[in-house]
């Protein structure tokens, strides 16, 4: 296998009005996140980048805002695999439906019942689910499928709430379990929905929210994610570096 580098973001809330109070003034349509992944990934140079869900804030998101975020998404010169989350739910009335998005530059998984990409000529095997409601019954791993293959990284994407065990239906929506991560016996798990950056790996599976550049937690970072063949996985995380100065005139 050949050396592969991530970057993984989730919960970037973009058309939900930027709020940070220690991040200066925004517009209601703020790119500054968007503004952010493009920094790192100009700097990080990975070789594919991840957006977990909640790319954007909610459905009522103006048409030509959500075309210019795909487009700009699709020109990061790396490949972009997105899932949708809870405020950009897959449903009927879903934001991405009128935008043609994939196969490109912008990959969209669009299927509830999951869907797998090959990257990088095979190098690299993703699988991920669109969420079509956010409630108990949508479990973001589950039914995810084993290694397709030993001379590829397999890594899958979720988005939804960690538990540390099946509480039954008494819990949040969309959740998730240790036996969930340790079942996709994947290189990497990488997780959204939640805004600060957190270790949940289970077993010998590495599983990690990546935090959110959105402001909110003040937790502005992605996950860099090594994985080489000699050297294992190696997770870092990279400051987001939001403009201090605000977008607003």
């Amino acid at each position: 296998m050949r050396p592969v580098r991530l970057l993984h973001t989730s919960d970037v809330h973009l058309g939900g009005g930027f709020r940070a109070p220690d991040h200066g003034r925004h517009t209601d349509h703020c790119l500054c996140p968007l503004t952010a992944i493009e920094a790192s990934v100009a700097e990080q140079e990975p070789d594919a980048v991840l957006v977990v869900g909640d790319l954007f804030d909610n459905q009522r998101v103006d048409d030509r805002f959500v075309a210019t975020v795909l487009e700009r998404l699709g020109d990061l010169g790396a490949p972009c695999v997105v899932i949708n989350g809870n405020h950009d739910v897959h449903d009927e009335g879903s934001l991405y439906k009128p935008h043609a998005v994939g196969p490109s530059e912008v990959i969209f998984l669009d299927d509830p019942k999951g869907t797998t990409v090959e990257l990088l000529d095979g190098a690299l095997v993703l699988w991920g689910k669109a969420m079509p409601i956010h409630d108990r019954t949508f479990r973001p791993l589950e039914d995810a499928p084993g290694r397709p293959r030993d001379d590829a990284w397999w890594v899958v994407l979720g988005h939804g709430h960690y538990e540390s065990s099946d509480l039954g239906g008494l819990g949040r929506s969309s959740p998730l379990t240790p036996l969930d991560i340790e079942a996709t016996a994947a290189d990497y798990v990488a997780l959204g929905h939640w805004h600060v950056r957190t270790d949940v790996s289970s077993g010998s599976v590495p599983a990690w929210y990546s935090g959110a550049p959105y402001g909110v937690a003040a937790t502005e970072v992605f996950n860099l994610i090594d994985l080489h063949p000699d050297h294992g996985v190696a997770i870092t995380a990279v400051d987001a570096r939001l403009a201090p100065e605000g977008c607003a005139p």
